[in-house]
């Protein structure tokens, strides 16, 4: 079959790779209808996640139908129409069974090398999905492939976000960052009671996008803590979700929040060590929030939004191509010339 590999940082390549195969009964098989370039991929492709072998398949946003599974699944059958989550969960587990699934210790993420788990990523033809019964999810009728791919992801990652960043009907909510999370979290926010929504990025286009979604576009410059400040009648956003992944959103974000608000961060880090101010979190009493979206607690709760037309987050694919040409849609995502890229096998 046809594969996404990453030979070298900075290089992607279409390769013939074995299919997949059913290893262990809890497994299930899918035929990939579409899959996804996501910018937490490009973590791989710019060197920050190492170790990736060069002939293993990369990705891990994914839809299509299941063509076979192990003895032990229950839940999905050959033929359903599946999304999925971008990391394994056992559901067995002393953390599964609580809900905890992104602490699984059984877990793995596709896509993202053997120190992520070793498993062979979805930006291919065909894919085994370990878990099945947990980690795919149903599509119902209704809900096209395009925006049922977010769910596996991206659109439960901004849910996840906004849950937890505390928001309540009639507060402020501000979003530094606005790649797909962050202009679905503005979104979300709205949804979940917010009476008005900021947007920081430095991308006109992006602001320009949230500002269609209802929010209040702010350029993420050094006047844009006055201008917050100046919207909420000078104490700050209720709630942050810190959306970009990087040392600067992050110490943006703890300066947006009032006294005893919260910051949840969605932003992926690589680091082991991100400076943040402990005197500003014991001065203004903050909350800061921050891990893996929790994606099986959350997914079907994500999938009922879209089922009733509450969201349409594939609006945000700019660009749709044929996965042999996955090769030029990373350069281009990583050049910022799309929002969002949807590859066809």
């Amino acid at each position: 079959m046809k594969a996404l590999t990453l030979p070298t940082v900075g290089e992607v390549c279409v390769k013939s790779v074995p299919e997949p195969k059913l290893l262990n009964p809890q497994d299930a098989i899918i035929k990939v209808a579409a899959s996804a370039i996501c910018g937490s991929d490009l973590h791989a492709y710019r060197g920050r996640i190492a170790h990736i072998a060069p002939g293993v398949p990369i990705g891990h946003e994914y839809v299509g139908v299941v063509t076979d599974v192990g003895a032990e699944v229950r839940r999905v059958k050959v033929g359903d129409r599946v999304t999925g989550s971008f990391f394994t969960a056992c559901g067995q587990c002393w953390e599964c069974r609580r809900g905890l699934f992104s602490q699984c210790p059984n877990s793995a993420m596709f896509g993202f090398g053997p120190d992520l788990g070793d498993l062979p990523g979805t930006q291919a033809e065909y894919a085994r999905i370990p878990y099945a019964d947990n980690t795919l999810i149903q599509i119902p009728d209704g809900v096209s492939d395009e925006a049922a791919i977010f769910v596996g992801d991206v659109l439960s990652t901004a849910y996840f976000a906004v849950e937890r960043s505390n928001i309540k009907p009639g507060e402020t909510g501000v979003v530094v960052g606005l790649g797909p999370v962050g202009l679905l979290a503005v979104e979300l926010f709205f949804l979940m009671g917010a009476a008005q929504v900021a947007a920081l990025d430095v991308v006109p286009e992006r602001l320009q996008s949230a500002r269609s979604r209802g929010a209040i576009p702010v350029l993420a410059d050094a006047s844009a803590v006055r201008e917050i400040r100046a919207l909420t009648g000078g104490r700050g956003a209720d709630a942050v979700v810190e959306a970009v992944g990087s040392e600067t959103g992050l110490a943006l974000a703890l300066q947006l929040v009032r006294g005893f608000g919260t910051v949840s961060s969605a932003g992926v880090y690589t680091e082991r060590a991100v400076p943040v101010s402990m005197a500003r979190l014991f001065a203004k009493d903050l909350t800061l929030k921050a891990g893996k979206a929790n994606v099986p607690a959350v997914a079907s709760t994500v999938m009922e939004l879209l089922k009733h037309g509450r969201l349409h987050p594939e609006h945000l694919f700019t660009e749709r191509m044929p996965l042999a040409e996955g090769p030029r849609g990373y350069q281009m995502f990583a050049d910022r010339q799309a929002l969002k890229i949807l590859l066809v096998p």
